[in-house]
């Protein structure tokens, strides 16, 4: 039942809002497994969330995380946001932009993290905010840090998609593509970025 209230709840805020949430779908948990491990969660000893929306990787990531780790869940829509504050109280969410992690970070008295875990629907932004929100995620990452995002393989080859795979090597020392995750609607695949030491 829950299942699909989440998917009714997405599907909602997708077709009121399609540049923030993206997808019609909440992502599948096989999709969530490959992040998660693509994000060296095992080890990472502060993990940021950007966009974790229902909560679909959170949970991924909470079962491989550390037990001492620090992670935070940043999402820019408050009723998701709500939403994660009650069915995982133990998360520490924020409602707030991906592009303000310096500050979000400043006021858990963190420094940098080790592993940036984002379901941000990056095609669908401007090339300005895509910029921002990776240099933001950039600075955010501490020397040889991972970052992990996914894209849609029905979008590939469409400009933005191109535009932003090219930021990403721009920004990233070594950026890696997963085999395609064909168990999630629509099939996707995951970026796996390293800042350079």
């Amino acid at each position: 039942m829950e299942r699909l209230q989440n998917s009714l709840l997405f599907l909602g805020k997708f077709i009121t809002s399609p540049t923030t949430i993206g997808a019609i779908a909440p992502s599948s948990a096989a999709l969530a497994k490959q992040m998660v491990q693509l994000g060296n969660i095992e080890t990472a000893r502060t993990v940021l969330e950007l966009g974790p929306g229902t909560g679909v990787f959170t949970e991924a990531i909470c079962r491989r995380l550390p037990k001492d780790a620090v992670f935070i869940a940043i999402e820019v829509d408050p009723q998701l946001a709500l939403l994660l504050r009650k069915k995982m109280p133990e998360v520490r969410t924020v409602a707030g932009s991906a592009e303000h992690l310096d500050r979000i970070m400043k006021s858990y008295g963190l420094t940098q993290a080790d592993s940036i875990v984002s379901e941000l629907p990056f095609v669908s932004f401007e090339p300005a905010l895509q910029d921002r929100i990776l240099y933001a995620v950039r600075q955010a990452l501490r020397p040889g840090g991972t970052f992990v995002t996914f894209s849609y393989l029905h979008a590939r080859l469409l400009p933005k998609a191109k535009r932003f795979r090219h930021a990403l090597q721009e920004m990233f020392c070594d950026v890696q593509l997963s085999p395609v995750v064909w168990k999630n609607l629509p099939p996707a695949f995951v970026y796996q970025c390293r800042k350079p030491e």
